[in-house]
């Protein structure tokens, strides 16, 4: 891996330097991208210095995972395929896809899922090349409070689209759907393929998945027999903190014939909880598009930033 030096060690405006560039050009677009979010971040005169960290936080991160991307392209671990018109043309190689789907309220989508998809495709343990992202939009006793799906929907395509083709695809798959019924549209949309798909979960939400593998299985199975689709399924389960009691619901989920791995890196990342309730907007991407939508907060001073308060 390569080495990742910072501009000004020991200055709290100090942000991580990006290579000169990555070998393949497909990495090396999103990186130019993705520099240029976190260079107009740094160049803007309402980010305080806070804030500048806290963004370079993430953005070491997202070069770390780039790196990794890289380097799998390099050993050809991971094909980018062609995502422009996915999924109405769909141009798999040899008739096979290999697809990581990501599920979520994503209330909102932000630098932490979006971290955790990247690391997931710089990962060994994946097998997939791109990831698609999709907000659950079924109502949620337990979540009365959350966004409607057209709004998160859009929240996370202003941070992806444009920016992280051929990695990552935000599609609208979610309306009034769970995730069974997600993942049950995704395999339909394969017709006469053969589709590889990985599962990617929080370990927060590993127990849950547990609990229905089963019935999922089942409908899974039959959305995938009825539509003629060639249908491997495997979870990957990401943690979020170091309490693990995780073999047990791995053991259940193998059980029914699904592979199930534990990633044994930890996301230690805040949550959306902590854009809602603390008003912590430095855990989402400020493309130009999130910039616009929120310049008067930042203008005006009516926001923090979420490590102030370990100060």
């Amino acid at each position: 891996m390569a080495s990742f030096e910072w501009d000004t060690p020991g200055k709290p405006c100090s942000r991580p330097r990006w290579p000169s560039r990555f070998s393949h050009a497909s990495v090396d677009i999103v990186a130019r991208k993705l520099k240029k979010v976190f260079d107009q971040n740094a160049n803007t005169g309402y980010f305080s210095c806070a804030e500048i960290r806290d963004y370079s936080y993430y953005e070491n991160l997202l070069i770390q995972g780039l790196d990794g991307i890289d380097r799998k392209m390099t050993s050809g671990l991971l094909v980018p395929m062609d995502l422009s018109e996915y999924p109405k043309i769909i141009r798999a190689d040899r008739g096979k896809i290999r697809a990581c789907i990501y599920i979520g309220s994503f209330d909102p989508f932000q630098l932490t899922h979006l971290t955790v998809a990247v690391r997931f495709l710089a990962s060994e343990m994946s097998i997939s090349d791109f990831v698609i992202v999709v907000p659950e939009g079924s109502p949620d006793p337990a979540k009365p409070l959350k966004t409607e799906y057209a709004f998160r929907l859009s929240i996370a395509r202003m941070q992806v689209e444009g920016i992280l083709d051929p990695f990552i695809k935000v599609l609208d798959l979610g309306m009034q759907a769970d995730t069974i019924e997600i993942v049950r549209r995704f395999i339909g949309m394969h017709s006469g393929l053969s589709l590889e798909l990985t599962h990617l979960i929080g370990s927060d939400v590993l127990p849950i998945a547990a609990k229905y593998i089963s019935e999922d299985m089942r409908i899974w199975k039959k959305e995938a027999q009825e539509s003629g689709v060639d249908w491997r399924h495997c979870i990957h389960v990401v943690q979020r903190d170091e309490e693990s009691a995780a073999r047990p619901y791995l053991e259940k989920i193998e059980a029914e014939n699904v592979c199930a791995m534990l990633d044994p890196h930890i996301v230690a990342t805040p949550s959306s909880t902590d854009f809602r309730t603390k008003q912590a907007f430095t855990i989402v991407l400020p493309t130009a598009s999130i910039r616009d939508k929120m310049e008067i907060i930042f203008r005006y001073r009516m926001h923090k930033s979420w490590s102030s308060d370990q100060e």
